[in-house]
């Protein structure tokens, strides 16, 4: 009934396997893959497993293979995958409960319907119709990535957290690749789907074509969180940016996956004590009733 990891682990599982296979040496021909199709390679080969790959993970697969490290991309992805599983399955354990008993109420109101009468029902609708007005609307806005939800309560800190996610894994795996690191920022920006995000780092796109350091490009454009600003600065003035780069990225990493936790349980807690308002009103509507009917009420 509920969304699972599996997908995820098996995905998982497969990468796995490939990055085994080519780090035995075992000819790319041998596993299905086409060498004619060059850096394309290692995609078609995901692909030909039915794994499914969002732009970051393209981006990652391909610069990994392109710099000799197809392995270890691969790796990091199964890796990446596993998170995701787990993120969901945690998600899911604290809402499946209550989101259960909050869909057997419409049942209970129709079964009920003759004794407790048509007002249970019909606030139930209408209650669920603006309730899914609300979450549709909140969905459209997600998806054009509109920048008024970060003053959101709630939502608005764990988009914050989310949409820098494919911009540094993007960046991570083009510059650890040895693009250049101009290069590599304009190609990251194409993995970013919120809008007023993708705007400012396309202004610091601008900054860094004219020669500003990546740390400096990103300040002037405040893209990004103070956090992250902050270990993509030390790790710049060290010399060590692609190391910071993997530490802000896990660290954006934990933050959404706490956040979102959070956010998750909260919900459940919510939804629980509204189905059990529901089944409450239900059972003494019935009992009302049905007392009445026999003269004892």
């Amino acid at each position: 009934m509920f969304p699972s990891g599996a997908k995820h682990h098996k995905a998982a599982l497969a990468l796995d396997d490939m990055a085994s296979a080519l780090e035995a040496g075992l000819p790319l021909e041998s596993l299905g893959a086409n060498p004619a199709l060059g850096d394309q390679v290692l995609l078609d080969l995901v692909r030909q497993r039915g794994i499914e790959l969002k732009t970051p993970e393209r981006i990652a697969l391909e610069a990994g293979w392109k710099s000799g490290k197809g392995a270890e991309a691969l790796r990091a992805r199964a890796a990446q995958r596993r998170h995701q599983a787990e993120f969901v399955e945690a998600t899911w354990k604290g809402l499946s409960y209550p989101l259960t008993l909050l869909g057997i109420l419409p049942l209970a109101a129709l079964a009920t319907y003759a004794l407790i009468g048509p007002g249970f029902a019909i606030g139930l609708a209408i209650s669920n119709a603006i309730l899914g007005a609300i979450v549709l609307r909140m969905a459209r806005k997600i998806g054009r990535g509109d920048p008024d939800l970060d003053r959101y309560p709630v939502i608005g800190t764990i988009l914050i957290n989310l949409r820098e996610l494919p911009y540094l894994e993007s960046l991570h795996a083009l510059y650890g690749a040895g693009v250049p690191i101009v290069e590599a920022h304009r190609d990251a920006i194409k993995t970013v789907q919120a809008r007023g995000f993708r705007e400012r780092l396309g202004l610091a796109q601008q900054h860094l074509s004219e020669g500003t350091s990546l740390q400096e490009a990103l300040q002037l454009s405040r893209a990004l969180s103070a956090e992250t600003l902050s270990l993509l600065a030390t790790g710049e003035q060290a010399g060590q940016l692609e190391d910071a780069l993997s530490r802000a990225l896990t660290r954006r990493r934990e933050v959404a996956s706490q956040k979102l936790s959070t956010a998750a349980k909260q919900v459940g807690q919510i939804a629980y004590g509204l189905a059990v308002a529901g089944v409450v009103i239900i059972i003494v509507k019935f009992y009302s009733a049905y007392f009445g009917m026999m003269g004892l009420g």
